[in-house]
């Protein structure tokens, strides 16, 4: 079977739409979302299926959030995953519309992100039932993200990493790679979020990610975590990686010149070391003729 055959296999195990973020709450100043669907979808006026919400306690509707996204359809190359921005000069303080409009989110008010299920699949046929993500706006997000701070587990083999911050995840996939201790070639890691899949449990409050080892496709990776090959390593992080509210190592989304005239961008990575250590041999079976029994070898 071939890659391609292996990833539509993979691609139907899928569920029909998931969020990404999910956690339940999220800074009030956040910037995008992104919608995973199982099957590539129709494209053209796709903002008409989508609204943002802001309900109450119980998730009783309250109102309509007014103009809440910035309405320009930003697909992946198979069309299956879809940027959805909330608008940034709303959410931007200091700016036109966020001076003239307010921002799309309020810390302290809940809100449910709906998907109409009459949106068409790219075969014409309906997604099916609505489908909804609902949070809490917490309090504005203005600190940059620090990997100094992060750590990294090794479970069975296979690293975890756990930031104890809200990333943006299309950006922590763009920005770490991994070399081997020593070396200086680096290669591209797969991340995966926690699921049923997965050593690493799901966090609530935190961006945690499993990493694939260099060498497993994407579709068997995620039926068959596969130890890493013990030894040094290194995860390489670009200054670019954003959090949820578009702050980079780098610098603040926010940053105000005129009382930070000094400020100087970071523009070299970090470096997180980690190792592997060499893993337990299993112990071989074999049956013993003379009675039904198992013995180790």
């Amino acid at each position: 079977m071939t890659s391609v055959a292996r990833s539509e296999v993979y691609r139907k195990l899928l569920p029909p739409l998931r969020f990404e973020p999910d956690f339940p709450e999220l800074p009030a100043n956040h910037l995008k979302f992104y919608l995973h669907f199982g099957q590539r979808m129709e494209r053209g006026d796709v903002f008409r299926y989508l609204r943002l919400i802001e309900i109450d306690e119980s998730g009783r509707e309250i109102a309509e959030v007014r103009e809440p996204f910035r309405e320009i359809e930003l697909w992946d190359g198979s069309f299956t995953r879809l940027t959805v921005w909330l608008h940034p000069g709303r959410q931007k303080p200091g700016v036109n519309l966020n001076v003239e409009i307010g921002p799309v989110l309020e810390e302290g008010k809940n809100y449910r992100l709906e998907v109409s299920g009459k949106w068409p699949m790219e075969n014409g046929e309906p997604l099916g039932e609505s489908r909804s993500y609902r949070f809490r706006a917490e309090a504005p997000d203005s600190t940059q993200p620090d990997p100094n701070k992060w750590t990294i587990e090794i479970m069975d083999g296979v690293p975890v990493l756990r930031t104890g911050d809200k990333l943006d995840a299309a950006s922590v996939r763009n920005s770490i790679h991994c070399r081997k201790d020593g070396g200086r070639e680096e290669f591209t890691i797969q991340l995966t979020t926690p699921d049923k899949t997965t050593k690493a449990s799901y966090a609530l409050n935190e961006s945690v990610f499993e990493l694939a080892t260099p060498e497993e496709e994407f579709p068997l990776k995620a039926l068959f975590p596969k130890p890493w090959q013990p030894g040094g390593y290194e995860l390489i992080i670009d200054a670019k990686l954003e959090d949820l509210a578009g702050n980079s190592i780098a610098r603040p989304f926010n940053l105000d010149i005129e009382k930070h005239p000094n400020f100087r961008e970071q523009a070299e990575p970090v470096i997180l070391p980690f190792r592997i250590p060499e893993q337990p041999s299993r112990p071989e079976w074999k049956t013993v003729p003379s009675t039904s029994l198992l013995q180790r070898r």
